[in-house]
């Protein structure tokens, strides 16, 4: 008897994973083979059934943070039985918050893609290229400012707990409340005390690109070479041009094969601030976003910083180093 066709796996904390869409799951899919999560360890446990049932494709229902952890967990147990890379392709339902690989694959409503599977399953394979740090896997990940929002809107969520306002906090409105809340008086403070953070990013790789305002490429860099050094708060880096909630942060990141992109903010919190609609859409030109292809970077602050791999919070960090690691994934599409 051959292996199961499909599994799915259920943030059950998932804002949008209420007892309707679990009851629409289950008249499709057999209980066995719906793994439910609650806390990151659970991406361990489930990923060694999923990988021992020998499932062909598995579904994912919750944020980018949900899909990584079983990545991850996938990757390492492979990677411990000798099957380096050889993990299920991947569908990813539109229900989490962010939703920024969804946002790419999905029709946006998660029964109707799963109900298409099961009528007709899908052979439209899209192979993913991902971002490294020390064995984990993302498709974006940041240092500085953004996760900093990240850490300042996950504090202020878990002390409001699961009073009234609650439901506020499940949106891209709870961001910006931790952000004029929390994150703009810190950073004005530190203006007030002129406090400033240096970054070097550096190029580890044969060839690095500068990156024009049409996404070309423009100066090159050896090994070993600075890419940029100067005042920063915010370094990004990723593969797929998506944050959640439709943020086009990175718009030049599926542009090339071989380079993930990486984009370095020269400007202060309040000009970006005022520079953020351009921005959100993918549009703003002008030198207060410096943008490179890379494939392998090394990233290098004055002072540690927060830091975060697609919408999970790490430790902060001083430095990290990046490397791309090509096809890494194979997604399903609906669209």
């Amino acid at each position: 008897m051959g292996a199961p066709a499909f599994a799915i796996y259920l943030n059950s904390a998932a804002r949008r994973v209420s007892p309707d869409v679990i009851a629409q799951i289950e008249e499709l899919v057999h209980p066995d083979d719906i793994y439910y999560c609650s806390s990151r360890d659970d991406a361990a446990r489930h990923a060694g059934r999923i990988l021992e049932r020998g499932y062909p494709t598995v579904f994912t229902g919750g944020g980018d943070g949900t899909v990584f952890q079983l990545v991850n967990a996938m990757r390492t147990l492979a990677r411990r039985r000798g099957k380096e890379g050889r993990i299920p392709t991947l569908g990813v339902l539109s229900l989490g918050t962010g939703n920024a690989l969804s946002r790419l694959v999905s029709s946006g409503s998660a029964v109707q893609d799963l109900k298409s599977y099961v009528t007709n399953p899908s052979s439209d394979v899209w192979p993913v290229s991902l971002v490294s740090w020390e064995g984990q896997v993302f498709p974006f990940g940041s240092l500085g400012v953004d996760a900093e929002i990240l850490s300042d809107y996950i504090a202020m969520k878990d002390g409001i707990g699961a009073g009234p306002l609650k439901p506020l906090f499940q949106n891209v409105g709870g961001y910006f409340m931790a952000f004029f809340g929390v994150t703009v008086p810190r950073h004005l403070w530190a203006t007030v005390r002129r406090e400033q953070t240096t970054l070097r990013v550096t190029n580890l790789a044969d060839h690095g690109y500068q990156i024009g305002p049409d996404g070309e490429m423009t100066r090159s860099f050896g090994p070993g070479e600075a890419m940029y050094e100067g005042t920063s708060n915010l370094v990004v880096l990723g593969t797929i041009p998506c944050y959640g909630y439709g943020l086009k942060l990175l718009p030049f990141a599926d542009r090339h094969a071989d380079f993930m992109q990486v984009r370095v903010s020269r400007m202060g919190l309040l000009d970006e601030l005022a520079s953020l609609p351009a921005v959100w859409r993918g549009a703003y030109r002008g030198d207060g976003l410096r943008d490179y292809y890379a494939s392998r970077v090394r990233v290098e602050w004055s002072e540690p910083m927060p830091f975060q791999m697609a919408g999970d919070l790490a430790s902060p960090r001083g430095s990290a180093d990046f490397e791309l690691v090509p096809s890494a994934l194979n997604l399903l599409r609906f669209i």
